[in-house]
């Protein structure tokens, strides 16, 4: 390892590329930044910009995928040949299967960018719902929804990879986080009862734009699950209803809430998601030099990819009509 801090290639320079550069040149990496598309990288706010060649991707301490979701298996899968430590954003790939070929040649080298694991109002919740606060879990729900046109309003959304499927796109990869929620929640335990993945809106983009699921946990415990591009106003939480009480993150009224027979208690919960970031970059960084394991590894990673594809395989079950 050079010294002054760990050698970092951060491979994308969108929205989310540029971020992890400037946080891990925050916390003293020194850090190279690359994008397939000409220009894009010397836009960034940090890092050194470097050509992108898709079939050698240097010697670094570490590597940042950041790409597109269709780029994220095969760019990690190159990263890993060189030896780094890799840090893949969500989702680790586009499918299980190729999920599962990343865990299987990186091994313990593989973090997946599941920053909410980091998010403290998140972390509370989960806490509240581990240390039985709620009581016996009786049924849990979990939902986003957010305009697709919306996300990033100096862009085509017909241009960006959430809307194409040649890039990995469409809501239930886009909004995997809610997955691994549920795997936090519940590990992968969770047994499908029925689920729609369509595209019923007038967007024109050619990937789903709402997921409909309902699940079971341990063969009876009710698990619902939505996820949409269409509402046009934020929406975004998670409830835990339980045999002493419920307990409900609601991330667009920034509360977490604990309701129960005598009434409910809130907290706030406007803790900027930007610290999540923060504080991954910093673990990336300690995990790089041996001070610290990643919180998301592979094989957690993996987890979510899985219950994406079960999703995916209920719902074409059902009558659901191809898109």
């Amino acid at each position: 390892m050079k010294s002054g801090g760990p050698h970092i290639l951060v491979i994308g320079a969108g929205s989310i590329g540029r971020r992890h550069a400037l946080n891990l040149t925050k916390v003293g990496a020194m850090v190279d930044i690359t994008d397939p598309q000409p220009g894009k990288a010397e836009q960034a706010p940090a890092g050194r910009a470097v050509p992108f060649c898709a079939g050698d991707i240097g010697s670094y301490d570490g590597v940042v995928v950041a790409s597109p979701t269709a780029a994220h298996g095969e760019q990690a899968l190159l990263a890993l040949a060189t030896g780094a430590k890799v840090l893949v954003e969500k989702p680790l790939a586009l499918s299980g299967d190729k999920g599962k070929e990343v865990v299987d040649v990186g091994g313990d080298r593989v973090m997946v960018g599941y920053n909410l694991r980091l998010h403290q109002p998140l972390q509370r919740f989960i806490k509240a719902v581990g240390d039985g606060d709620v009581g016996e879990v009786l049924a849990a729900s979990v939902w986003f929804g957010s305009y697709l046109p919306d996300w990033r309003p100096d862009t085509d959304y017909r241009a960006t990879y959430s809307a194409r499927a040649d890039l990995g796109g469409g809501v239930i990869l886009d909004a995997v986080h809610e997955l691994d929620i549920l795997i936090w929640l519940f590990g992968d335990q969770l047994e499908m009862v029925g689920a729609l993945v369509e595209r019923v809106g007038r967007l024109e983009i050619d990937v789903e734009d709402t997921v409909k699921v309902l699940m079971r946990h341990a063969g009876r415990v009710p698990i619902e699950l939505s996820l949409d591009y269409l509402s046009r106003r934020f929406r975004r939480g998670l409830e835990v209803i339980g045999s002493k009480a419920t307990a409900r993150l609601d991330w667009a009224r920034a509360v977490l809430e604990i309701e129960d027979g005598h009434g409910v208690r809130v907290e706030r919960a406007d803790v900027p998601i930007s610290q999540s970031y923060e504080r991954e970059a910093s673990l990336f960084v300690d995990w790089i030099d041996d001070r610290s394991r990643p919180p998301v590894d592979g094989p957690t990673a993996l987890q979510s990819l899985r219950l994406a594809d079960l999703i995916r395989a209920a719902a074409a079950k059902s009558d659901n009509k191809p898109l």
